[in-house]
């Protein structure tokens, strides 16, 4: 088997546990590799309309910039970690905290900064958030253009 050389690794984070087994996992290759290392974690604030359901829309006063602000600091924590977690492996990170559709801006990102690896947590946060995610990882792995690595959590 002919060993890939990587020289950028994109890894994307929501701050689950799986997400963190997929930075260390993404890390360790990088410093296998000498690679750059690039974490992105991506906010949807498709999610917001999603999260409220009344039949009256009117019914439930809803602080979108509260909202907006928390899941803000949700995706700092998040990069926070993954650069912590990367750093306890030996390697320097470069964040990225973009708000979207995490399938397309993963893709766009992996473009972007011409990485030759993707890294993805097999399953993201649990609950109403994965499902309002979907597949995000079946995705990546769909339509990249280059190489993915799916990470289980041990």
């Amino acid at each position: 088997m002919i060993e890939e050389m990587f020289s950028t690794i994109l890894v994307a984070t929501d701050g689950s546990s799986e997400s963190l087994n997929a930075v260390h996992a993404a890390a360790e290759e990088a410093l296998r590799h000498d690679a750059r290392l690039h974490v992105i974690c991506v906010t949807n604030p498709g999610a917001l309309e999603s999260m409220v359901v009344s039949p009256q829309p009117d019914a439930i006063d809803v602080n979108y910039e509260l909202i907006t602000e928390y899941l803000a600091e949700e995706a700092k924590k998040a990069l926070g970690d993954a650069e912590k977690e990367a750093e306890n492996v030996g390697v320097s990170v470069t964040l990225h905290p973009v708000w979207g559709d995490p399938r397309q801006e993963i893709l766009r990102c992996a473009e972007e900064v011409g990485a030759d690896c993707i890294v993805l947590g097999s399953t993201g946060k649990t609950g109403l958030e994965a499902l309002l995610l979907g597949s995000v990882s079946s995705a990546v792995v769909t339509h990249a253009r280059t190489n993915t690595l799916v990470v289980r959590l041990k």
